[in-house]
């Protein structure tokens, strides 16, 4: 996690935030932070998230990229996975400042993932290419399966989990990129 800290120490540096102003925005002590910056811990995927919100970027920006090409190979994709969430996350999209970011979560049975607040709003789609979820967009549940897709706004999206004994994978397109 070498570079995830060196890119949160980089976009810290260019907003012009203290170890500890960042730590207070995304709630985690400087400490922590200073540890994460020299690669000598690592986040969990919610800690993460703050640590992107309060950076105001998503969370793949901390992963190190080449030069966007146009096409996404299978093999080459950014991955951010998470073990013991039992999530991980594909970036589809060649760069992070388009206008949209898809993403392949590929959740494994049993896995749930509560979702804060994020820091600007959105748009969100999700796409089930296989297994079975339910999602809780501002109180209200949904279940889909294999085939079912569902539009919201990101910010009232509470959690996904992934139900039944089959892995779940699921397209999902984020307007703007803030995942």
């Amino acid at each position: 996690m070498v570079i995830v800290g060196e890119r949160i120490r980089r976009r810290r540096k260019e907003l012009g935030l203290t170890l500890r102003e960042l730590g207070k925005r995304a709630g985690v002590s400087a400490g922590f932070l200073s540890r994460l910056e020299n690669g000598q811990i690592s986040p969990s995927l919610d800690t993460l998230q703050a640590i992107a919100t309060a950076l105001d970027v998503p969370m793949f920006y901390f992963l190190n990229s080449a030069l966007p090409q146009p096409v996404v190979r299978a093999g080459e994709r950014r991955r951010l996975t998470f073990p013991d969430s039992r999530i991980g996350y594909e970036l589809l999209t060649p760069e992070l400042n388009a206008q949209m970011m898809a993403v392949l979560i590929h959740v494994e049975p049993g896995g749930r993932r509560i979702t804060p607040p994020l820091s600007k709003p959105n748009e969100q789609w999700m796409y089930v290419l296989r297994g079975r979820m339910e999602i809780n967009v501002d109180g209200n549940i949904y279940t889909l399966d294999e085939g079912d897709a569902i539009y919201y706004n990101g910010n009232l999206l509470r959690e996904f989990a992934c139900i039944g004994d089959q892995d779940l994978y699921i397209i999902c397109c984020i307007i703007p990129p803030a995942l």
